[in-house]
């Protein structure tokens, strides 16, 4: 098992393509295929974006990002200190219906699970959120 943490003190919009940057240096140099790779990157990219726009109101606050290997899968924690929010409690969208008949909001929830192959979420012990991402890379 690998396992490399960045820690963003006050992580904003500004700070995404870094935090994705970081994310995929890694993921490459712990041999992540590049299809794997291209959905974690999505799955990530609109967890670190929900954590800032929804979790912090778009103010900037602290975000930690942990990459693990496991096997053959890559594993992408996040941490923050945003108020509890359980992403994967959130009903998937009915994507059948017409686009003036859905709610919005919901499609970033989704796309998440779409391009991971689980995601978890805890509460941590201090207080706080983690998401988990984990995507099959062999």
């Amino acid at each position: 098992m690998n396992k490399v943490s960045y820690y963003f003190p006050e992580a904003g919009l500004a700070d995404m393509a870094e935090m994705r940057r970081l994310i995929e240096e890694t993921a490459v140099s712990l041999h992540a295929n590049q299809d794997a790779l291209t959905e974690l990157l999505l799955a990530a990219n609109e967890a670190l974006t929900n954590i800032i726009v929804h979790g912090y109101q778009s103010q900037p606050g602290p975000i930690e990002i942990e990459i693990v290997t496991e096997g053959t899968a890559l594993i992408v924690h996040l941490y923050d200190r945003a108020p509890l929010f359980d992403p994967t409690a959130v009903p998937p969208p009915d994507t059948t219906l017409p686009l003036e008949q859905r709610q919005p909001g919901g499609l970033g929830v989704h796309m998440m699970r779409q391009f991971t192959n689980q995601l978890q979420y805890r509460i941590r012990p201090a207080g706080g959120n983690e998401l988990i991402l984990v995507k099959q890379c062999g």
